[in-house]
């Protein structure tokens, strides 16, 4: 008994937090939007406006190096040099945790997601990855030493941060 009442628990809150992410991210769990990026965050995450309100997104399948990390700054010039001033079309089909579209992203019919990772500024953010195109890209960019592969030990991001949480706790 005690074991169902928990799994129906478990349902219960993963129901209402879908609900909730749909409800106050203002935006459906799929959509596209053309546009002109707002700002930049990082490597990648920057801002557009949709619907007439700025909205944080995401890049999709890559993970850049955080700005205090090697080459965190060089990765978000790079993002902001993609975006510039031209005009971009993005794509989503989920919205992360914190309410972000995880978006595909075009300027100008280049792919900013695979551009980022092939100059060397983002890793393939395996997790999450389906794009075998990052992969060739990546590996390009760690023979040619480019971007963050001219390190001679780069730390992924996400173990980067896994290591500032151990420190913090």
């Amino acid at each position: 008994m005690w074991a169902r009442k928990k799994t129906l628990h478990g349902v219960a809150c993963a129901f209402f937090f879908l609900a909730a992410m749909v409800a106050f991210s203002g935006h459906s769990l799929a959509g596209e939007a053309s546009g002109f990026a707002s700002g930049v965050s990082d490597g990648d995450t920057f801002y557009m406006v949709i619907d007439g309100k700025s909205t944080r997104l995401r890049l999709a399948e890559v993970d850049a190096p955080e700005k205090k990390q090697p080459f965190g700054r060089r990765s978000e010039q790079s993002l902001r040099a993609l975006l510039g001033e031209r005009p971009i079309t993005v794509t989503w089909d989920k919205v992360d945790r914190y309410g972000r579209p995880i978006v595909q992203v075009y300027a100008e019919g280049v792919d900013v997601n695979a551009e980022q990772v092939g100059r060397g500024f983002a890793w393939v953010y395996r997790r999450y990855a389906k794009n075998p195109r990052l992969y060739v890209l990546e590996n390009g960019a760690r023979l040619e030493r480019r971007g963050l592969w001219a390190d001679p030990s780069p730390v992924e991001p996400w173990i980067w941060r896994k290591a500032g949480r151990k420190k913090e706790g």
